[in-house]
C-alpha cells in the first residue's frame, strides 16, 4: 500500500521489528491480520507472546487454552459503580475470540510453540472507572478511532469503496494466500493504515478517553518482559496503538507497571460462551468485522492451502443461499445457472477491483445483479435477510466445565433444555404454546415469563392472553420469539447474587417488591399485593402463593384507598377465570378473597363524594371498574354462589347515597345515577328529577357540567335517549353568555368523546330542532377540500367513463331514471 508516512512514523515503521521485538500491528477479528500472525509466529518461535487485553486475565489463560474451549467464547468481566441516579449498577464488558481472531491465534500457536503467552492491557477495573455512567455492556476491543478518522474517509472515497469494512477488505482482507504468508508487508501496510488514522486525535483527547493511559501501561509490561526473557517476543495490539508504543519504547519512557491485583480482589470475570451473532460489526460491535460466518469460511479455506481460497468461499456461499432457496421452496428460486453466472460476475468484480479473488462486496455486488430481476427495493428484502443472516451465521461457542460459570447460569440451561430449547446457536425463533389445554405448554411459557420478569433478554411476549393486565384472556395460544445469546448469560451472572436457582433469584426480587410497597407509602395496597401475587403464578412461583394470599387478606381489612381494592378485584377476577393455565386450581384462597373484595369496595364507596375536582374523572373510571368486577364475579362463579356473594341491591343503595349528597362530587354523582338508569334501579322520573336538580334553578355552571361529564363517562347515550336530559341540557347552555360558553366549551367536547360520529351528528340534530331549526334546515351541506388537479383529473375520468360507454351502446344509461314498481 503507497503511503507517504511523515518522517516519524516511517521512522517508527522501520522499527517494526527490531531489537528483539516484532511488533504485529492489526485489525481485531481480521482472518488477514490472523493469518500472518500464524506464520509470523511459526517462523520466528518466538519466547514470548504478548497480547493486548486486560492483564488481569492472564491467571484466567489456562481456560482459554483448554481444548474444549471452542470459539466463539468471550472473557466478561463485571463490576458495580455508581450511576448518574446515584445507585449502584453492573458494568459488564466482553473480550471475544473466534477462531480468526489475532488474539485467538496468538495464543492457541504461542501455547503450540511453548511460547510464553501475557495480557498486557490495564485492568478492566481501570478502564471501567472512566466509564461509571455507562452501564451498556461493551466490548474491550472497540475500534472506534478508525471508524471515525478522517483519513480513512477520504481514502475509502479515493479508492471508490461504500463504507471503511470495504475499504479495509479491498486492501487487506483480498490479498493472495501467498501475499498474507509475507507477514512483514501486511503488517507494515496495517501499521501505515492506522498510524495515519491516529494523526485525526489530539493527545489530550486520547488521554482523556483512556488510550495513552493504556498505553503507557502496554509499554511498561513490554519493557520488563524484554528484561527477562531471552529470545524474540512478539506484541500482538491494534495497531491504533503501535505507532504509540514504539514511541514510548524508544525514548525509554515505560517503566514498570504495578502488580496486577489477584484473581479475588479482580472484578469478577468468566469464560462464557460467544456467538456469531454478537460479533457480527453491523449488530454494533465495534470492533467486530461484519458477517462473521462469512470470514470463519475464509480463514477455514486459508487453513485448508492451496490457491484462490475467496473463489472457493464465493461458491460455497452462493450455492448454500441457492440451496436455502430451494428448501424453503420460495416462489423465486434461485438456479443452479444463476448461481454458476453469480461466481463469473463476482471473480470479473474481482480481477476489475485489482483483488485475488472474490471478497464479500464482490460476492455481494454479484448477487444483486444476477439474483435481483426488478427493483432492487421490489420484494427483494426476503433475499437479502436471507443472505445476511447465511454470512452472519448462528454458531456458538462453548466452554470447559472448568470455566466455573455461576450455579444460576447452569440451572437456567437445564430448564431451558428441559423445555426443549436449542443452546447451541443465538438463533431467534418462534414458539406458539396451547396454554389451555397442553401442560408441557404451560411450563414452557412460565420459564418465557420468569426470565423475562429477571430481564435476562432471552424471550419476548408477542401475542397472547396477558394475565398481568387482565385482558384477551379468551385467547387460547400465547407467542413468544426467543434467542439464547451471551447476552442472556452474562444478565443471568450478575443476577447469581441473589441465588443459585431461578426460583431463588426470583422469589427474592420478589420479596424486594414487596417490601418497596413499605416505602412507597403502599404498605397496605391491596392492589399491588395482588398485582405480585399474579405475577408469582405467571412466573411459576407457587411455593410463595399461601403467603401472598395471606398477606393480601391482610391488606383487604386496611386498605383505604377504593382503587387498590377494585384493581385487587380485576387481578382476583383474572386468576379465577385463568385458573388453568396459572396453576391456581387447587388454591381456594383465592375465591374466598375474591368474594371479600366486594364488601370491602362497597364500604369505601361513600368517600367518592369527597372526591376533588381535578380527580373525579379517575374516580368515576374507578367506579364503572367496581361495576364491571362485579359483573365479571358473577360470570366466573357458580350459577349459586353469585347473588350471595356480589349482591347488585348493595351496590345500588350506596350509588343512591351518592346522589343525595348536594355538596359530593358533582361527577361521581352523574356516574351513578346513570349507573343506577342503566341497571333498571331507578327509572326515568327519578333520574329526571336529579337532573332538574344538578341543572335547574340554583346549581352553579361548573357543577352541572361536572355531572353531565360523570353521567356521559358512565352512559354516553342517554343524552340520545333521554328526551327529559336534553331539554335540560338545552336550557343549560342555553342559559350562558358567550364568556361562560368559551369557559366550559373543552370540558363539554371532553364529555361528548364518548359518542361516534354518528351519534354526534344525531345529537346536534335532535338539539337543532329544539332551538327551533325546521327539518328541511338540518340537511348538512358537505364541502370537500378538492385541489384543481383532482378536479380537472376527475372530469378526464368521467369522459372517459362515457366513451366506454358510448362504445358499448349504452350511452343511454346514463340519462334513465329508475322505473317505479308496477302494481
Amino acid at each position: 500500500m503507497a503511503v507517504a508516512l511523515p518522517a516519524s512514523l516511517a521512522e517508527a515503521r522501520e522499527k517494526l521489528h527490531a531489537n528483539g521485538l516484532y511488533f504485529a500491528p492489526l485489525r481485531h477479528h481480521s482472518p488477514a491480520c490472523a493469518f500472518a500472525l500464524q506464520a509470523m509466529l511459526r517462523e520466528l518461535r518466538p519466547a514470548a507472546v504478548l497480547i493486548e487485553g486486560p492483564d488481569g486475565f492472564n491467571y484466567m489463560l489456562p481456560l482459554l487454552l483448554d481444548e474444549r474451549t471452542r470459539p466463539p467464547v468471550a472473557l466478561l468481566c463485571q463490576t458495580k459503580a455508581p450511576a448518574a441516579d446515584g445507585q449502584a449498577h453492573t458494568q459488564s464488558a466482553f473480550f471475544p475470540f473466534c477462531d480468526y481472531s489475532p488474539e485467538w491465534v496468538a495464543l492457541k500457536t504461542g501455547q503450540e510453540l511453548g511460547a510464553q503467552l501475557a495480557f498486557i492491557d490495564l485492568p478492566w477495573q481501570a478502564r471501567a472507572d472512566r466509564e461509571k455512567n455507562d452501564q451498556e455492556a461493551r466490548s474491550l476491543m472497540a475500534e472506534r478511532y478508525l471508524a471515525h478518522s478522517a483519513y480513512l474517509n477520504a481514502l475509502a472515497r479515493q479508492a471508490g469503496c461504500r463504507d471503511q469494512d470495504e475499504l479495509w477488505d479491498h486492501l487487506f482482507e483480498s490479498r493472495s494466500r501467498a501475499n498474507l504468508l509475507d507477514w512483514r508487508a501486511l503488517f507494515g501496510d496495517v501499521f501505515s493504515y492506522c498510524a495515519m488514522a491516529r494523526l485525526d486525535y489530539e493527545p489530550a483527547v486520547l488521554e482523556a478517553e483512556g488510550s495513552l493511559p493504556r498505553e503507557r501501561h502496554m509499554a511498561a509490561h513490554i519493557a520488563r518482559w524484554r528484561q527477562q526473557v531471552d529470545g524474540p517476543i512478539v506484541v500482538v495490539t491494534g495497531g491504533f496503538h503501535t505507532s504509540a508504543l514504539i514511541d514510548l519504547l524508544a525514548q525509554a519512557k515505560a517503566t514498570a507497571p504495578a502488580p496486577s491485583p489477584a484473581p479475588a480482589a479482580a472484578p469478577a470475570s468468566w469464560l462464557i460462551r460467544y456467538s456469531f451473532e454478537r460479533l457480527d460489526a453491523l449488530n454494533g460491535y465495534g470492533a467486530g468485522m461484519p458477517a462473521p460466518a462469512y470470514y470463519q469460511a475464509a480463514w477455514e479455506a486459508l487453513q485448508k492451502g492451496g490457491g484462490e481460497h475467496q473463489l472457493a468461499v464465493a461458491v460455497d456461499q452462493l450455492t448454500a443461499l441457492a440451496q436455502h432457496s430451494r428448501a424453503r421452496g420460495l416462489q423465486d428460486r434461485i438456479s443452479t445457472a444463476e448461481v454458476q453466472a453469480a461466481v463469473l460476475q463476482a471473480a470479473r468484480l474481482a480481477a476489475l477491483r485489482g483483488h485475488a479473488g472474490p471478497g464479500r462486496m464482490d460476492l455481494l455486488d454479484a448477487m444483486r445483479s444476477c439474483f435481483v430481476k426488478g427493483a432492487i427495493d421490489d420484494g427483494m428484502q426476503g433475499l437479502f435477510d436471507d443472505v445476511r443472516r447465511q454470512m452472519t451465521g448462528s454458531r456458538l461457542g462453548d466452554v470447559p466445565p472448568s470455566a466455573g460459570s455461576p450455579p444460576l447460569v447452569e440451572d437456567a440451561r437445564a430448564e431451558a433444555r428441559r423445555h426443549g430449547l436449542r443452546l447451541d446457536d443465538g438463533e431467534q425463533r418462534l414458539a406458539r404454546l396451547d396454554l389451555y389445554r397442553k401442560d408441557r405448554h404451560r411450563l414452557r411459557s412460565r420459564y418465557f415469563q420468569l426470565m423475562q420478569y429477571l430481564e435476562t433478554g432471552l424471550a419476548r411476549w408477542q401475542g397472547g392472553p396477558d394475565f398481568l393486565s387482565g385482558s384477551r384472556l379468551e385467547l387460547l395460544f400465547e407467542e413468544w420469539s426467543y434467542a439464547w445469546t451471551p447476552l442472556v448469560e452474562a444478565r443471568l451472572i450478575e443476577l447469581a447474587a441473589d441465588g443459585a436457582t431461578l426460583a431463588e433469584v426470583a422469589l427474592a426480587r420478589l420479596l424486594r417488591e414487596e417490601q418497596a410497597l413499605g416505602a412507597e407509602g403502599r404498605a397496605r395496597s391491596a392492589g399491588s399485593a395482588a398485582a405480585l401475587l399474579v405475577r408469582a403464578c405467571v412466573i411459576g412461583l407457587h411455593e410463595r402463593l399461601p403467603d401472598l394470599l395471606t398477606l393480601l387478606g391482610h391488606h383487604l381489612d386496611e386498605d383505604p384507598d377504593f382503587a387498590s381494592v377494585v384493581a385487587c378485584g380485576h387481578a382476583l377476577v383474572t386468576l379465577w377465570r385463568a385458573r388453568e393455565p396459572l396453576g391456581v386450581r387447587e388454591h381456594p384462597g383465592v375465591l374466598r378473597l375474591m368474594r371479600r373484595v366486594w364488601p370491602a369496595a362497597l364500604f369505601l364507596l361513600h368517600g367518592l363524594a369527597d372526591t376533588a375536582p381535578e380527580a373525579e374523572s379517575a374516580q368515576v373510571g374507578q367506579l364503572l371498574a367496581l361495576r364491571e368486577f362485579g359483573r365479571a364475579a358473577r360470570s366466573a362463579l357458580a350459577a349459586e354462589e353469585t347473588d350471595l356473594a356480589f349482591e347488585l341491591g348493595d351496590l345500588h343503595r350506596h350509588l343512591v347515597g351518592l346522589t343525595q349528597q348536594r355538596d359530593g362530587a358533582a361527577g361521581v354523582c352523574g356516574a351513578a345515577a346513570a349507573l343506577l338508569f342503566l341497571d333498571g334501579a331507578w327509572d326515568e322520573q327519578q333520574l329526571s328529577l336529579l337532573l332538574e336538580q344538578r341543572f335547574g334553578a340554583g346549581a352553579t355552571q361548573q357543577d352541572a357540567v361536572r355531572f353531565l361529564s360523570g353521567l356521559m363517562a358512565a352512559a354516553p347515550e342517554l343524552l340520545l335517549t333521554q328526551p327529559g336530559l336534553r331539554r335540560s341540557f338545552n336550557q343549560l347552555v342555553g342559559s350562558w353568555d358567550e364568556a361562560s360558553f368559551i369557559q366550559y366549551l373543552p370540558d363539554l367536547r371532553l364529555a361528548f368523546t364518548g359518542l361516534k360520529p354518528q351519534e354526534t351528528g344525531e345529537l346536534a340534530e335532535a338539539l337543532a330542532l329544539l332551538n327551533g331549526a325546521a327539518p328541511e334546515d338540518l340537511q348538512a351541506e358537505l364541502h370537500y377540500d378538492v385541489s384543481e388537479a383532482e378536479m380537472l383529473a376527475g372530469g378526464r375520468l368521467n369522459a372517459a367513463l362515457a366513451a366506454c360507454l358510448e362504445r358499448d351502446a349504452l350511452a343511454g344509461w346514463l340519462n334513465t331514471t329508475p322505473e317505479a314498481p308496477h302494481g
